[in-house]
């Protein structure tokens, strides 16, 4: 892949709000496939592209971004030999060189999942997308997810509720709200979810209703601890009663995660 190809998909893949990272050689040293300048394109679960020279370390870099999804940029030391144990990560190779790549986090999409366009979902996916994030809304009604949701959200998917695992991202930045019509599913998605990772995790609905749902997953083996990963009811207590106010209410509570604030 030359220059042109390479940065071009890296530019699609940017526009497209793909949580992607490069990882840059900065220096070699002796005998290794590694060469300064070779660059490789990680992104979260799409294909890599690029070339770090291939072999164990090209694999050690692509499993270390995608496990541990670094914010910022640092310089990691690889060393091409069984006993490297002054580097950052030493490897099995026997070519016996030194590498220092330069890893850096080029966009970590905060995608946001809302599962269940209704008026209130739809709302939300709106002040969402003004807000910077990548809103995904999921719902099991066709004619909902027929009609133009793009002002609502930048992708719409008709699921069926059974295995979100299929459509979900599920990530430490990824947001899952929990909306879904006439709250019928919202035991169902919630228990898909309490134990996947997550930035943010809140369902709709009343204090009798959260204390219902809540007691019947207990029922199931779910912990207190696990339960409390949910905010539920969701959102800031503003006294909201349209679908906008809600959705008022509940990005508050979005940014405030974002943010790193606990209170406001």
């Amino acid at each position: 892949m030359d220059n042109n190809e390479y940065y071009s998909k890296l530019s699609a893949m940017l526009t497209n709000h793909t949580s992607i990272w490069q990882a840059s050689v900065v220096e070699s040293d002796g005998s290794t496939p590694a060469k300064s300048g070779m660059k490789l394109a990680v992104p979260l679960t799409e294909a890599v592209f690029g070339n770090l020279g291939g072999g164990e370390m090209e694999h050690m870099v692509i499993s270390f971004i995608r496990e541990s999804q670094p914010n910022g940029a640092k310089i990691y030391s690889f060393d091409l030999a069984p006993d490297g144990s002054a580097a950052d990560f030493s490897t099995s190779m026997i070519c016996g060189g030194k590498v220092s790549v330069f890893i850096e986090a080029l966009h970590l999409s905060q995608r946001l999942y809302i599962i269940g366009a209704g008026h209130c979902g739809r709302a939300l996916g709106q002040l969402a997308k003004l807000s910077g994030f990548h809103v995904s809304l999921i719902d099991n009604r066709d004619e909902i997810i027929q009609a133009d949701l793009t002002t609502f959200s930048h992708n719409s998917i008709l699921h069926d509720y059974t295995d979100l695992t299929e459509v979900i991202g599920f990530s430490p930045s990824t947001y899952v709200v929990i909306m879904t019509h006439g709250h019928l599913h919202d035991k169902e998605v919630l228990e898909q979810c309490l134990r996947q990772s997550s930035a943010y995790l809140g369902m709709i609905g009343s204090k009798t209703k959260v204390a219902q749902t809540f007691a019947k997953l207990k029922d199931k083996g779910f912990t207190e601890a696990e339960l409390s990963k949910c905010h539920a009811p969701i959102g800031i207590p503003i006294g909201s009663q349209t679908p906008y106010e809600v959705a008022v209410s509940i990005m508050a509570e979005l940014i405030m995660t974002r943010s790193g604030r606990s209170t406001f």
